[in-house]
């Protein structure tokens, strides 16, 4: 039996439009388009990881705020955390592209499976 990976994604919104970023090739899910994020290591917060991993991937300070939910894919538990960035001068390491997009389209990009349900969580929001 697969233990439950807890993942942990940025939800960052900025003038209606929020963050998203294309996984590489080469990288698991390449040409996904996800929230960014990762793993949460053992004795991490939803919130510590969200500032490590989008300084490891988007070489960016994040400020995190508020669990917003959470969605179950096979053995992967995504929770979103509201971020706001200290700047949108990203370097990508894992991602080719990042956007950012209008809520309302969200749904319209090639998302990797357990960022559909949080996709989906905020176009219902606006």
């Amino acid at each position: 039996m697969h233990q439950t990976i807890k993942v942990a994604a940025a939800v960052a919104i900025k003038d209606g439009k929020v963050l998203i970023a294309r996984r590489a090739s080469g990288e698991k899910l390449a040409g996904f388009w996800e929230f960014p994020g990762g793993k949460l290591d053992s004795a991490e917060t939803a919130q510590q990881c969200i500032v490590r991993e989008l300084a490891e991937e988007l070489s960016v300070i994040a400020i995190p705020g508020a669990e917003l939910t959470r969605s179950v894919h096979g053995h992967i538990e995504l929770i979103a955390v509201e971020v706001r960035l200290e700047s949108e001068d990203l370097t990508l390491t894992v991602h080719d592209r990042a956007e950012w997009v209008n809520v309302a389209d969200l749904t319209g990009y090639q998302l990797a499976p357990a960022d559909i349900p949080i996709a989906r969580h905020l176009v219902g929001k606006i």
